[in-house]
């Protein structure tokens, strides 16, 4: 089941209308492509006829670029995904209905959150259609598992108190999270973690700060850089320029590294999903080739989008909780696609 609201005036989300059908049909092709219903399309009701048409003209595309990711894909699907739409004013089958419904496909809850508003929403009694995706305008950072681990806690609190309550409680638990230092391997040789980084020796360690510092001041050890590239869009930018010194340094390391349980490199920036996933993509991309085996310095090799597509697929399959910007993204696809100009 996937829940979503959607804003003012629209019966439901485009992302339960559009996106979780077109994303079912592609897996049907991809995984049971023998099936005489995966390349089915379905669609809600209230979407017309020639939407349905322009979306499947564009399904065998979807799915050649899918496919070119080269993911190591699931194989426990026995039926094709099949979504299925719930708003406020749906009215549900009985359960007689139901016995013998699901047998042939696998069932995707699309559940609308919103009710839909038609004309003033000042004549709602408050009520605003789509507000509670604007979740950092009332949530405080407040997550869903902070919420279910503190549930009594904050059930049993008045509402006056409870914006200090989740303060406290988002600022301990990311606290904790830092001191755990938890890292998330994205390959064998990679993985990615929140600031700051433990000291270990046996593995190759590069910082990305939130300073502004100059390159001849990153390299703090043979086993430890320090970059700073500054905040927010500002570093993704100084990324592009930066790529080269960086991956300069985790080769260096590399080459130094003769014991196969040495070749380790782990990247850190202050939230360990943007700035270090694109860092370690590049390095995934620029120094290990497709078996997870280091190039060798002589290799010719050209990098496509389609290949660092393919290897940031394997990234976010690794770490689905990783959120690399656009501009980190566009930094590591600049670097990559140029490095030899």
């Amino acid at each position: 089941m996937v829940v979503d609201s959607t804003r003012r005036g629209k019966r439901m989300p485009d992302a339960l209308s559009s996106t979780i059908p077109i994303w079912c049909t592609v897996l049907n092709l991809t995984l049971l492509p023998s099936n005489p219903s995966s390349a089915n399309l379905y669609l809600p009701a209230h979407l017309p006829a020639t939407t349905h048409s322009q979306i499947c003209a564009l399904i065998p595309e979807f799915v050649a670029s899918f496919k070119a990711l080269n993911l190591n894909l699931p194989t426990c699907l026995t039926k094709p995904l099949r979504p299925f739409w719930v708003t406020p004013d749906s009215s549900l089958p009985s359960v007689q209905d139901t016995s013998s419904i699901f047998d042939d496909f696998r069932p995707v809850i699309c559940c609308t959150a919103s009710r839909r508003v038609i004309g003033s929403e000042m004549d709602e009694g408050g009520y605003i259609q789509g507000a509670a995706d604007d979740t950092e305008m009332w949530a405080h950072d407040l997550t869903a598992p902070l919420f279910w681990e503190n549930i009594d806690e904050l059930l049993k609190t008045p509402e006056a108190e409870l914006p200090d309550l989740i303060s406290r409680l988002v600022s301990d638990h990311a606290s904790s999270k830092k001191d755990e230092g938890t890292q998330i391997e994205l390959t064998p040789q990679l993985s990615v973690c929140p600031l700051p980084l433990h000291a270990n020796p046996s593995e190759c360690r590069i910082a990305v700060t939130q300073d502004t510092t100059a390159k001849d001041n990153w390299i703090k050890s043979k086993t430890y850089m320090e970059a700073g590239l500054g905040k927010n869009k500002q570093a993704s930018r100084s990324l592009r320029t930066s790529l080269p010194e960086i991956c300069d340094f985790a080769a260096k390391y590399l080459a130094s590294a003769t014991e196969p349980d040495q070749q380790r490199i782990v990247v850190a920036c202050e939230s360990g999903r943007d700035l270090s996933v694109g860092v370690a993509l590049a390095i995934s991309c620029y120094l290990f080739d497709d078996d997870g085996k280091i190039r060798k310095s002589t290799e010719d090799i050209s990098f496509t989008k389609t290949f660092i597509k393919s290897r940031l697929g394997v990234v976010m399959t690794a770490y689905p909780g990783a959120n690399p910007s656009r501009a980190t993204l566009q930094s590591v696809n600049s670097f990559l696609m140029d490095w030899r100009k």
